[in-house]
């Protein structure tokens, strides 16, 4: 990918984590490509029919993108992945610091033991390589076992564990939707709340700095990381107020309320913390 661009990244090796399918017709594919400098790519060959009548696989366009190998991991073998291995268990040595892109479009949700599967993603990137991930934030229920918070990846992907967060982005799902980028705001111990009525995804990339044991400790929240919690600190008393009507209404009965007295007007924008949502465009 050229380097102009933000996150240039090398394919050269490349793993997906369950064989993904080209969800995207053949113009906006074009598109896409056309923008990232990438306006020769033969769309057609990308988006041939692979091994069967219904999917359309996404090795090409990894070939596309600089990738001469590329492999998908998948715990059964009906869609011919070529390492069938469970995500929920340990990944073998063998492929373990093997690649220099890991992407991940939407399977760890799926995976009960995301710990040891987002551990195993994490160990078969090979360092100066990128994990790349795609999953469900808001809205997704029934989708898989898990949505996620831009938390759980700055998290789980940090110096800690030998990676570094190169940006979490979160685009709802829709046409003309808006891109927004996260910030880690750990410092400041102040959690990034995002809440809306439409499907929301979230995408994260990070890149493996260094080999180090990974997640020896188990991450904490960062309000939980704080050592007020642990007792350190003196609990302010707090007065007890005489109960109101208000304060007696369940706060699902005044979620409901407000929802349709907001009906017609309603702005899923204004329900989160302004202040630390970039805009995310690419020019």
């Amino acid at each position: 990918m050229s380097s102009k661009f933000k996150h240039a990244l090398n394919f050269e090796n490349t793993v997906m984590i369950g064989r993904q399918n080209m969800h995207i017709g053949h113009q906006q594919l074009q598109d896409c490509l056309t923008k990232f400098d990438y306006k020769d790519a033969d769309v057609t060959k990308i988006m041939s029919k692979q091994e069967t009548d219904t999917n359309i696989y996404a090795e090409g366009l990894f070939k596309t993108l600089g990738a001469s190998k590329v492999d998908a991991v998948d715990a059964s073998t009906y869609e011919n992945a070529s390492i069938i291995h469970d995500m929920n268990e340990p990944i073998p040595d063998r492929h373990k610091e093997g690649y220099d892109v890991v992407v991940d479009s939407g399977t760890l949700e799926h995976v009960f033991n995301f710990p040891q599967a987002i551990k195993n993603c994490m160990e078969i990137t090979a360092v100066g390589g990128h994990f790349i991930g795609i999953y469900p934030c808001n809205n997704f229920f029934g989708h898989g076992f898990y949505q996620f918070s831009s938390e759980t990846f700055y998290r789980v992907l940090s110096d800690d564990n030998g990676f570094e967060v190169k940006d979490v982005i979160i685009f709802v799902d829709e046409p003309n939707g808006a891109f927004y980028s996260i910030p880690d705001t750990s410092e400041e111990h102040h959690r990034i709340t995002f809440k809306n009525s439409k499907p929301v995804l979230l995408y994260v990339i990070a890149k493996r700095l260094e080999k180090k044991p990974i997640l020896v400790k188990n991450p904490q929240q960062m309000d939980y990381a704080a050592m007020k919690w642990k007792g350190n600190k003196p609990v302010k008393k707090t007065v007890k107020k005489r109960a109101t009507l208000k304060s007696k209404t369940p706060q699902y009965f005044k979620n409901i309320i407000k929802a349709v007295l907001n009906k017609k007007t309603h702005d899923d924008r204004s329900y989160f913390n302004r202040s630390y949502f970039k805009s995310y465009t690419l020019k």
